[in-house]
């Protein structure tokens, strides 16, 4: 198989997609694990010999929290740079056809360094999800208002968690279609 062979395409493009999916479903079952604890975070009125939790403690988990949204929302995008980018190096290849060589050589390498930061963001959001997860009983009755921020946090990684799963079934789906097409796909002689 050549580089310059649709095979080394459609092939990159498999593997990608299934570190992606495999990546994705991970995190996503974290995310939404941890979105439904933090959730549940109730305000209650605590007696004044009860023991509160830590201001630093919630603020702590907050931040854990949103690290979380940030890397489920940068998991989202990354099939979309995925995509733009194999279009843009596949427009270089269609203006200079000299290039070919070196561009299949910089689009493996692309697809390499896409499928590594899937992975990357799976295991830094489930480090950050295991983190929550040892804290202090979170979704227990808490004052303050620190159960507002923490339900806050927990419907937007709950949203966020959604949207990953969304583009992780298309991404099944799509590699679903190219797998039962693979055939015809090695037939073509070009792929952009």
């Amino acid at each position: 198989m050549s580089f310059g062979a649709s095979t080394t395409y459609i092939y990159a493009y498999i593997a990608f997609a299934t570190v992606y999916l495999v990546a994705s479903f991970t995190f996503v079952a974290a995310a939404l694990r941890v979105s439904t604890g933090l959730s549940r975070a109730r305000q209650v009125v605590q007696p004044s010999d009860a023991v509160a939790l830590p201001a630093s403690a919630t603020g702590e988990v907050l931040g854990h929290g949103q690290r979380i949204v940030d890397y489920t929302q940068l998991a989202t995008l990354l099939p979309l740079v995925y995509i733009v980018g194999s279009m843009f190096l596949g427009s270089v290849i269609v203006r200079d056809t000299d290039l070919a060589r070196l561009i299949n050589v910089g689009w493996v390498a692309f697809t390499l360094v896409c499928a590594l930061a899937s992975l990357a963001l799976a295991v830094m959001g489930i480090r950050e999800s295991n983190a929550i997860s040892n804290a202090p009983s979170l979704a227990q009755d808490i004052g303050g208002t620190a159960a507002d921020a923490l339900q806050r946090i927990g419907a937007r990684l709950g949203v966020s968690a959604a949207l990953l799963l969304l583009v992780a079934v298309f991404m099944l789906v799509n590699l679903w279609s190219i797998v039962t097409s693979l055939s015809e796909l090695k037939a073509v002689d070009f792929l952009l």
